[in-house]
């Protein structure tokens, strides 16, 4: 399979948001704060759209085609990135993430991700060449076809092209876990988060020295 691997373009931010969407319809990180699926499905299409429109131009997006259709999409900061502030965000239309789902999950939800990215977000400090990976995603229809390990060693050779040394991200879902660990990643921290029904969910965070 031949794949062309880039840089998204301003152009192309709503198929990667499509594509983005899709894949995590079925993902621990959502499914445990947007049980239903229509409800699901409307957050993810916002908060994707919005957190993309945010970011561009601040962070680094990185894409990978097959016949010129976006089949993997990935969000990677370096370690002068600087998160949005609040207004950048709103400016963006970030209250539209809120609309036609109950605010409650929204706001549970992105308590969690501060909890599970806090790993990550610590080891950044300890050095001046570590990347973070704030999301990733590969089209479902193009999984176990070894574009997930070919996308992995493209962002590797452009972190190591930009000055970074060593990559850091997290999952919460076992079998992406193995995944990141057969493309040479390590855990270094691992912890149970609270979920708001009593239950609680696994975060692993990974790393690698390029």
């Amino acid at each position: 399979m031949e794949i062309e691997f880039g840089i998204l373009k301003r152009e192309e931010i709503k198929e990667s948001v499509e594509l983005a969407a899709r894949a995590y319809e079925y993902y621990e990180y959502f499914t445990n704060f947007f049980p239903s699926l229509e409800e699901r499905r409307r957050v993810l299409r916002a908060m994707l759209y919005r957190s993309t429109l945010t970011n561009f131009g601040k962070t680094h997006f990185l894409t990978a085609k097959v016949d010129g259709n976006m089949v993997a999409v990935a969000q990677i900061d370096d370690p002068q990135y600087k998160r949005p502030s609040v207004l950048q965000f709103l400016l963006h239309g970030w209250l539209l993430v809120y609309c036609g789902v109950k605010i409650k999950h929204v706001n549970d939800w992105l308590a969690m991700d501060t909890l599970a990215s806090t790993p990550c977000h610590d080891y950044q400090l300890a050095g001046p060449d570590i990347w973070y990976t704030s999301s990733v995603t590969v089209d479902p229809d193009f999984q176990r076809q070894g574009v997930g390990s070919r996308f992995i060693a493209f962002w590797e050779d452009y972190i190591r092209e930009h000055g970074g040394k060593q990559l850091t991200l997290f999952t919460n879902s076992e079998k992406n876990l193995a995944f990141y660990r057969k493309n040479g990643l390590e855990v270094f921290d691992e912890r149970d988060i609270a979920l708001p029904d009593g239950n609680k969910m696994r975060s692993w965070s990974v790393k690698k020295t390029l």
